[in-house]
């Protein structure tokens, strides 16, 4: 006779706390929790991916693995396709339940309906949670009429009218369950690895001097969440909020938690309620919470809602909330972006950063996101879409599209002024007027004075033969002049904006700001910042 087992399968939603599917598998108990991680070689994050991220992944199951192992368990490591695991493994033990988190993105959808098709054939019960997000997208779709709400201000009011999110899951001692091992019969039968396996096992390798700062895994995740709640509860007592972005620091080693986010190292419910919990002990109700001092992570609610039911929504042609804007296409640039040698000392600071370390701060990505699309290159936000997914640690598929569509104004609206734009030359003197982010990532011009940092051409020839930094010569010329560049994008995007609304006798609707004003909190610029 089999044996009756619940499997936990762990996807993207990485931890142990705060986990509705972990509830799921051990509410029987009769049957024994096999917990497994599949690498099918297939998804975004097997394919689209570089070492960092890979390694970064591996981390946070390894954590897992050895939070199991503390109470003489293991995870299962497994490679080759899920239905097919789950195939061979049904043939093996007798699996009542499976459970797991969902992937609202529709680029998991193939992989999860043939899990769930070959469940009912094989009558094995599926449980799906809410992991990922605060809310379920689908009901907040279903609850604005059937379609996303198409701004910000329009999704704050259907959330707020479905209720605040749902309490954090209580932990569960996993001393307390049974779990199950396999067998060597079943070892046999798999592609199991014995242990964590390591990045260049699974085919990734180091193409230069690949570096991370972040660490991934739920222990670590944990210790940085309290941290940040004391950082939080500080600015509170200070009367103000959102810390990160009112002092933001490019250089001291990054506090965001995106990245435990991202692979849910850390639950977005439990870093939720910690915050608007904090406020409210030290406020006490006067003034009430809002979505103010966690507006970061609305927006991403935001980004995933508006994704959920749109395949094409990291593309521009078939994506039906995004303008198609005629841009450019320039190998030559492109390829001058990516390595990091378009003769802005900013710009290629933040590519050469984004290659070493997989990490960028959001003031950076947003001023190459600026500079590739509508600021001077004009060309297509997907290429830099991929730049990113490639190599951000963080890259979350429906916030990377979400924000490179709204920095690159495919998300068309009259509220987003077209005058704006990040001057590569100015833009980041603000947060680091000494320069010291770019003399670390772009040497070639480390000697040259500081007035000359951000923009190495305007030094007199003798200033830059004194720094070792000849214009042309030892560090690139300004690839594009940037007032020439700007100017013209400028009145092709304000051309195509009149195009649109002769078209369709009104400006469409499509993801976009609910005012100017928030606008300028997206990008957090001042105005002697844009151009």
């Amino acid at each position: 006779m089999m044996e009756c087992v619940n499997i936990l399968w762990f996807r993207n939603g990485l931890r142990f706390h705060d986990n509705g599917s972990l509830h799921n598998a051990t509410k029987d108990t009769q049957a024994k929790l096999l917990v497994l991680f599949i690498w099918d070689g297939e998804t975004p994050i097997t394919i689209n991916s570089k070492y960092n991220k890979v390694q970064f992944l591996l981390e946070c199951v390894e954590d897992l693995e050895e939070q199991l192992a503390e109470v003489g368990s293991k995870l299962h490591f497994i490679r080759g396709n899920p239905v097919d695991v789950f195939r061979k493994l049904s043939k093996k033990v007798k699996i009542e339940k499976l459970c797991f988190d969902q992937n609202c993105e529709p680029i998991w959808l193939e992989r999860d309906n043939a899990v769930k098709n070959f469940c009912a054939s094989h009558k094995i019960e599926v449980c799906e949670r809410v992991g990922a997000t605060l809310w379920d997208p689908l009901e907040i779709i279903e609850a604005h009429g059937g379609t996303p709400p198409l701004t910000y201000s329009q999704f704050c009011h259907v959330t707020k009218s479905m209720g605040e999110p749902a309490r954090p899951w209580p932990d569960i001692k996993l001393a307390d369950l049974k779990f199950y091992h396999f067998s060597e019969d079943v070892l046999g039968d798999l592609r199991v690895h014995l242990c964590i396996p390591t990045p260049e096992e699974l085919g990734f390798h180091k193409e230069g001097e690949e570096c991370k700062l972040y660490k991934g895994g739920e222990s670590r995740a944990l210790k940085f969440f309290n941290r940040r709640v004391e950082f939080e509860k500080e600015a509170f007592l200070d009367n103000s909020f959102l810390p990160n972005r009112r002092d933001p620091d490019i250089l001291s080693p990054p506090k965001s938690l995106s990245p435990d986010f991202r692979f849910g190292c850390l639950s977005v419910k439990t870093f939720y309620w910690a915050i608007m919990d904090a406020f409210e002990g030290i406020h006490e109700g006067s003034p009430s919470r809002s979505y103010m001092i966690v507006s970061q992570l609305i927006w991403r609610e935001f980004f995933y809602v508006m994704c959920a039911n749109n395949p094409f929504y990291a593309e521009m042609k078939r994506n039906p909330i995004c303008i198609n804007v005629p841009w450019y296409k320039d190998d030559k640039h492109l390829a001058l972006f990516e390595t990091g040698m378009t003769g802005y000392p900013f710009i290629d600071a933040g590519m050469r950063q984004l290659k070493k370390e997989g990490w960028l701060h959001h003031i950076i990505r947003n001023a190459l996101s600026m500079f590739l699309t509508r600021g001077d290159l004009w060309l297509n936000w997907e290429v830099g879409f991929k730049i990113f997914q490639t190599y951000l640690i963080d890259d979350d598929w429906a916030v990377n599209a979400g924000n490179w569509m709204w920095v690159s104004s495919s998300a068309f609206e009259k509220a987003l002024n077209y005058s704006y734009s990040l001057d590569p030359r100015v833009y980041g003197r603000r947060i680091d007027p000494h320069g010291q982010y770019i003399i670390k990532w772009v040497p070639e011009v480390a000697k040259l004075p500081v007035e000359y940092l951000y923009a190495p051409w305007t030094a007199p020839i003798e200033v830059q033969e004194e720094a070792n930094c000849v214009v042309g010569k030892d560090y690139p010329a300004p690839m594009v002049d940037h007032d020439k560049a700007f100017a013209r994008n400028r009145q092709m995007m304000l051309d195509l904006q009149e195009s649109l609304i002769m078209t369709f006798k009104e400006a469409p609707s499509h993801i976009r700001p609910s005012d100017e004003e928030e606008v300028k909190n997206f990008f957090r610029i001042c105005c002697n910042e844009s151009s």
